[in-house]
């Protein structure tokens, strides 16, 4: 089948309220890895069909739906209209709402055929639907998906003239009979409808089932008993099309998504020391020759560039990573830049709008907020660098604190910043009390705590003389 796009309508049926979801989130906004189900579906869409008109069709949280899609930058070129669905009373009636609605009018009236799909299914990908939306041939009144599972319970059975004849109906599960319940080909729920036969068709519907509902696929029927030649696609992976019902989909979903996310990088030429325990969401950028290890997850916008090892049990959400860094065992970090070369961790603690430059080592248990560390430079360990800007071939030693907190509000900041000029050595269980100022080339001695600015090429001193008692500590003892 060639695979052209033409014109035509989407309705995208997201108006259920999910109930086996046990939650007051709206299903189609329970997230798959990282985003939420809607998302993943609407972005295939936008690959596959950029051109075309897409209806929505909202029911429990519309307002929620509508403000997740108006704030995701990702979908803003898509030609989206949402259409309330008042009453929940089955796909048949969602689709009418949308083909009623001013939207629907304009496709009737421009004859452009319409491909419906249901709003739960983040797995699909921009091939099935490029395929289900190639031009119908004159005398096809639709085309439906079809799989064959060895598990058919809750899916709609496909029934057909003798075994591979032509499709008479769709029977429900819930109106199957027994014969019926045994067929393992089912509908998928997604369809490509004529435009002139949908609309008709839908006008026919009635609600004479066992769930009083108006049921989207008693149009295989009339068009059926209308000799109307139906076109089923049988679909050879059914995890493509797999709705989410429940938090246990919900998981599988995710599980399989990663698998496909992780499988493309590793053929481009990325190395992952146990995929099975590394989750890497679909948005995350990974360049040939970076190694990820056990257990790591990647999310959001992180981008890990040539060469670089990420360790085990690293945490890296909208990260920016250069080439040929390491990445140390535990350390997590969000929204921040790590430079090539850098070395960080391990279990070091990146919070959002730090920068480590160029050859830094970050390392264990070191934390930083608000923190940009230049070339060179050495925070060894034990130390909390908050709100603070560090030169290049800067030592900090073991144990450094940046108080960064006093109460006091100055020039509108509650949290005071620290400077710390190119070639400072500051020695180990030192803090500085900002705002301030060390100048470059200055020495700290170990064990300071620093109030006033340091000038440049100084050396300060801010601790207490040693005094040492001789005998004192037997008398504490009772000795004497």
């Amino acid at each position: 089948m060639v695979n052209i796009e033409i014109p035509c309508g989407v309705v995208v049926l997201a108006a259920g309220l999910g109930k086996r979801m046990h939650s007051s989130i709206p299903k189609v906004l329970h997230e798959v890895a990282g985003q939420p189900i809607i998302v993943h579906l609407l972005k295939r869409i936008g690959e596959a069909l950029p051109k075309a008109r897409v209806a929505l069709v909202l029911g429990h949280g519309a307002e929620q739906v509508k403000t997740v899609i108006a704030n995701n930058g990702e979908l803003q070129h898509l030609q989206l209209t949402f259409i309330l669905q008042k009453e929940q009373l089955g796909t048949g009636h969602a689709v009418r709402c949308a083909i009623q609605s001013e939207w629907g009018q304009g496709i009737i009236k421009e004859k452009l055929p319409v491909l419906v799909l249901p709003g739960d299914t983040p797995l699909l990908t921009a091939g099935l639907i490029s395929e289900m939306s190639s031009p119908l041939s004159n005398n096809k009144a639709l085309r439906l998906l079809t799989a064959q599972t060895t598990d058919p319970f809750g899916y709609g059975r496909v029934v057909r003239r003798g075994k591979s004849g032509p499709v008479l109906r769709i029977t429900e599960e819930k109106d199957a009979s027994l014969r019926e319940k045994g067929i393992n080909e089912v509908a998928l729920s997604i369809y490509f409808f004529q435009a002139q036969f949908l609309k008709a068709g839908l006008e026919r519907l009635s609600n004479k089932n066992a769930q009083k509902e108006y049921y989207l696929t008693d149009l295989v029927s009339q068009a059926s008993r209308l000799k109307k030649k139906i076109d089923a696609v049988k679909w050879p992976n059914i995890d493509d099309v797999r709705g989410i019902n429940d938090r246990w989909e919900l998981a599988i979903a995710t599980r399989i998504l990663n698998e496909r996310c992780i499988k493309k990088w590793a053929k481009e030429g990325v190395t992952f020391v146990d995929p099975y325990t590394t989750h890497v969401e679909d948005t995350v950028i990974l360049e040939p020759d970076v190694t990820i290890s056990a257990g790591v997850t990647l999310s959001g916008t992180t981008k890990i560039e040539r060469g670089t090892l990420i360790g085990p049990n690293v945490v890296l959400k909208d990260v920016k990573v250069g080439p040929d860094a390491n990445i140390k065992v535990g350390t997590v970090a969000e929204k921040s830049i790590i430079s090539a070369k850098a070395q960080v961790g391990p279990y070091a603690h990146f919070r959002p709008d730090s920068f480590v430059g160029e050859k830094a080592k970050i390392g264990n248990f070191v934390e930083l907020k608000k923190a940009r560390i230049g070339a060179n430079t050495n925070v060894a360990h034990l130390s909390y660098v908050g709100d603070a800007e560090i030169g290049e071939r800067v030592n900090i030693g073991c144990g450094f604190i940046t108080c960064n907190f006093d109460g006091r509000i100055i020039d509108g900041q509650r949290k005071h910043r620290t400077v710390i000029e190119d070639d400072v050595f500051m020695g180990s269980d030192c803090q500085v009390i900002a705002p301030i100022k060390i100048g470059k080339g200055a020495y700290v001695a170990s064990g300071s705590t620093v109030t006033e600015d340091v000038e440049a090429g100084s050396l300060a001193i801010a601790r207490s003389r040693q005094v040492n008692k001789p005998g004192y500590a037997r008398k504490l003892k009772g000795q004497d």
